[in-house]
């Protein structure tokens, strides 16, 4: 059985949730959202705890909270081994984020205090640290390679969804997961932004397709409502789910 603690529920414009984030158990971070290290506090868990970060992709509302995150990891230091993953070229992007930040002295400082591990995903079944992981590749935006996860844990698959469309790697994502953490931002009718994302409607048909699959949902927009999809979780900020 795992924990799977939610510090944030919320889609980018956090409207009535903060963003997305949750923690395995006490030890895998998905997502270093711009709020993640004040909900670890607030939940009881700790940085220097923290084993694995994982990142789908580069938007802000998914890995805004680095900086933050790093300095509290390394003020933990000790010399423990940190274990970062995400696409291609995370090393230089999360590097870019402390200079742009003014802060580039907090990863010279983290050197110093962490063994930290970067790791870009390659498409086959990769190591880190405690975690064994497969990424695979969901269209979203055109201009970020974008990824999800086949995550093995406590002898289970959990599948988390990142940011996605219907496309044929959510499908490979809900084929291998023993329960499946997806994201459904909402249609929101009217926008003049294309659609990048999961809504109600294609959630209905991905629990068409995989009947016996749990989903958990996140990523959430502000007028998403699953209540009539049977099979699936929606939780609060702050809520604990054991799966």
């Amino acid at each position: 059985m795992t924990e799977l603690t939610f510090l944030g529920t919320g889609n980018f414009e956090a409207q009535g949730r903060y963003w997305n984030s949750f923690v395995l158990d006490s030890t895998v971070l998905v997502e270093p959202s711009p709020t993640a290290m004040p909900h670890l506090r607030r939940c009881g868990l700790r940085a220097g705890d923290i084993e694995v970060v994982v990142i789908s992709h580069f938007h802000a509302d998914h890995v805004f909270g680095w900086p933050f995150f790093l300095l509290d990891a390394a003020l933990a230091g000790g010399g423990r081994t940190l274990h970062v993953v995400g696409p291609p070229g995370v090393a230089r992007y999360l590097e870019e984020m402390n200079e742009l930040g003014g802060i580039g002295n907090v990863g010279e400082f983290a050197l110093g205090e962490l063994d930290l591990r970067f790791m870009e995903v390659d498409g086959s079944w990769q190591d880190a640290g405690p975690l064994r992981f497969k990424a695979v590749e969901v269209v979203h935006v055109p201009h970020l390679r974008c990824f999800g996860y086949l995550m093995e844990w406590a002898g289970q698959v959990i599948g988390y969804s990142g940011d996605t469309t219907p496309c044929a790697g959510l499908t490979e994502l809900a084929s291998g997961s023993d329960v499946l953490v997806l994201e459904c931002n909402g249609s929101h009718p009217g926008s003049p932004l294309p659609v990048t994302h999961m809504d109600e409607a294609s959630v209905r048909v991905l629990r068409s397709q995989h009947r016996d699959l749990p989903l958990i949902l996140t990523h959430l927009g502000a007028d998403v409502d699953a209540s009539g999809i049977e099979g699936v979780i929606v939780p609060d900020d702050f809520d604990r789910l054991t799966v």
